[in-house]
């Protein structure tokens, strides 16, 4: 009799709980495009005149946009922020290696959770659909995800056609179609699957576009062959003075090669729209649209001769790395607002445990932008936006990847790992190796032409940002075990907090 109270007590307590942790949590859509800049949303205004983005504008005017956002330096790096809260030297466990399986892969789950194992344990359906770039991980449905339809170029490298899907683990089986279009077509099947469930949900709608090799749907292929207002960035030109190597010995690509690329990328973008309003449209008809927080981003930009960087990103500059990001949730935030304020990928993964109301891990980077997002005239209490780069290494990768760098940086002008900070319109950025630094004022030079660091002139300014990117970086954790990120910057591992 004992037991059966016990059970009884239990069961009241859970289900209790559980009506708790249900009661308004909206259901939340969080569409993750690949290789996006914000010239290709007609609402950002660094937009050519000639872009046409009316869905997804129609999320900035019922909700959120911010202007300068550094989700990631690069695919990977932004998927492993998005999956653990942390920046990428911050994150541990295995990372973009070998596929784990058995008592490896059970271990590390126990020892490094992704973040979304916790909210579906606090009460949330959740789903993952389309590219997924962690290889040592597959997803884990039964642990972080209840339902999980996913693509990597392992499988088959196709992001456009002829892709395959694995659903649940399954074997892969073709996709049979443009990517974009079924992607949507599994995300509509998702929300009106969940449309009479007593449990709010989030879907991870992670497409594969406009990554290279950037493939318009056959609908829209040639489509803006007409269009000739196609300027080149003022970063374009040779020489680039101020700039470290990779950027100085970049050759200089043919004009007309970057203008057809740019038509073609904006083609990609056309099925991105459309797939944008199918997805507002299936959740208006299942009546979910008003409880529904709808997030638009992408994994970084995309430099089209930006700093001599074509159909490439990984570089600190504006134009390889700023992300479009629209929140829309009209319940309960602003409408058609703009934040000015610079936020990075940390806080989305921050924000989202705030509006389902689960506690972040105490090793988590970044900051919960509800507070902008309720109230546009707020402000983070941050002065210091700190982003870095490790490029393809990760955890206990990153010192012997430091190494490989450096020397790839002196034998063939390679980029080297960077840290970067924005402290109000200014932006710092340093390298490993030589430790190379730059410095711009983006109010007065927003195209990043002008190092101040170069300048005597501005040694103060310099002194005072170095000290600022050394503060923040050693605030944080790093990957691996054997000292920290911070070490293999010579003007930063000096000027460390103690």
């Amino acid at each position: 009799m004992k037991i059966l109270s016990s059970l009884l007590i239990l069961f009241v307590t859970t289900a209790a709980s559980f009506a708790t942790a249900t009661e308004g949590r909206p259901n939340i859509l969080y569409i993750f495009t690949d290789d996006q800049s914000t010239r290709t949303v007609s609402c950002y205004p660094d937009a050519h005149p000639w872009v046409s983005t009316p869905n997804i504008d129609a999320l900035a005017a019922e909700g959120v946009r911010f202007s300068t956002v550094y989700m990631g330096p690069f695919c990977v790096a932004s998927r492993i922020t998005q999956l653990t809260g942390n920046l990428p030297h911050a994150a541990r466990g295995q990372l973009n290696e070998d596929t784990l399986t058995g008592k490896a892969l059970d271990e590390e789950i126990l020892n490094h959770p992704f973040w979304f194992q916790r909210l579906r344990e606090s009460g949330y359906h959740t789903g993952m659909i389309g590219k997924w770039h962690v290889y040592s991980r597959m997803p884990a449905v039964g642990v972080d995800w209840d339902y999980a339809a996913y693509w990597h170029k392992k499988m088959v490298n196709a992001y456009y056609y002829d892709q395959e899907i694995s659903i649940d683990g399954a074997a892969p089986t073709p996709l049979n179609g443009y990517s974009v279009d079924r992607h949507t077509d599994l995300a509509i099947d998702y929300i009106e699957g969940r449309a009479e469930a007593d449990q709010p949900w989030l879907l991870w709608l992670c497409y594969s576009s406009p990554h290279s090799p950037q493939t318009p749907a056959k609908r829209h292929q040639g489509r803006l062959s007409g269009i000739t207002d196609i300027p080149l960035p003022p970063s374009f030109a040779i020489p680039r003075e101020g700039k470290p190597n990779y950027v100085q010995k970049k050759p200089m690509p043919k004009v007309s090669a970057i203008e057809a690329l740019v038509r073609r990328y904006h083609e990609c973008i056309l099925s991105i729209d459309e797939n944008v309003g199918r997805l507002t449209e299936a959740l208006r008809k299942t009546g979910q649209l008003d409880n529904t927080l709808v997030i638009f981003t992408s994994d970084q930009g995309l430099g089209m001769g930006h700093h001599g960087h074509v159909k490439k990103k990984n570089a600190p500059y504006e134009g390889t790395l700023k992300a479009p990001l629209i929140f829309r949730y009209p319940k309960r935030f602003s409408l058609e607002a703009v934040i000015e304020e610079p936020v990075g990928g940390p806080d989305i993964v921050q924000t989202l445990h705030d509006i389902t109301g689960i506690a972040p891990a105490s090793t988590m980077d970044g900051q919960s932008l509800v507070p902008l997002l309720e109230d546009p005239a707020a402000s983070l209490d941050r002065d210091v936006l700190l982003v870095t780069n490790t490029r393809t290494s990760f955890a206990k990768g990153i010192p012997n990847g430091v190494n490989r760098r450096n020397r790839e940086a002196i034998e063939i002008d390679e980029m080297p790992m960077w840290t970067m900070i924005r402290n109000g319109h200014y932006k710092y950025a340093t390298y490993t190796g030589d430790g190379f630094e730059e410095i711009y004022d983006l109010s007065t030079d927003p195209d990043e032409l002008i190092n101040l660091a170069m300048n005597p002139e501005h040694g103060p300014l310099l002194k005072e940002m170095r000290q600022m990117a050394a503060t923040e970086l050693s605030k944080t954790q790093s990957g691996f075990e054997s000292g920290h990120f911070i070490d293999y910057f010579p003007h930063l591992q000096v000027l460390a907090a103690p």
